[in-house]
């Protein structure tokens, strides 16, 4: 008589651990995280782009939620642009956005997303990507819109996780 009731137990048991770790999958996410060594990398990579360019500027790398990575203010560069470069990183990884998009809404009567928190919505940075998932963000500044955008665009869209 104990047998008989064996396999249906077994069962059950097996099912509800089977239902309880697929409940469990659906509250966690896992997704890339950029490192240190990521950050430094694409910190290189934009301020080769920049020398390349003739320009002095500073440059952040921020992680997916804004958080300060890696910074440098290039030699002559304008102090100003210290935070402003970070802004911009902040903006792109918060936003999941290029600042040059986010200006270019702005300026069609989009004027609302300058109320946003911590928002810089000027041309100069741009997301990290790992797939769908934005892991970190450039921010450039102290050259033209355009020259900062370039290299903000070039470094983010050049990473490889």
């Amino acid at each position: 008589m104990k047998r008989k009731f064996l396999k249906p137990l077994a069962f059950i048991a097996f099912f509800s651990t089977f239902t309880a770790a697929h409940a469990e999958d659906s509250k966690v996410l896992t997704r890339t995280v950029l490192s240190g060594v990521g950050a430094k990398s694409l910190l290189n990579v934009a301020e080769a782009d920049a020398k390349r360019r003739g320009m002095k500027v500073s440059i952040a790398i921020v992680d997916g939620s804004g958080r300060l990575l890696a910074f440098i203010r290039m030699d002559d560069s304008q102090s100003g642009t210290d935070e402003t470069a970070i802004k911009k990183a902040r903006t792109a990884a918060l936003y999941q956005s290029r600042g040059k998009v986010l200006a270019e809404r702005v300026s069609q009567n989009q004027a609302f997303l300058t109320t946003l928190p911590g928002i810089t919505a000027v041309p100069g940075s741009a997301p990290v990507m790992s797939g769908q998932y934005v892991i970190g963000a450039v921010g450039v500044s102290g050259a033209t819109d355009d020259l900062d955008d370039a290299v903000a665009t070039n470094t983010a869209t050049s990473f490889r996780p």
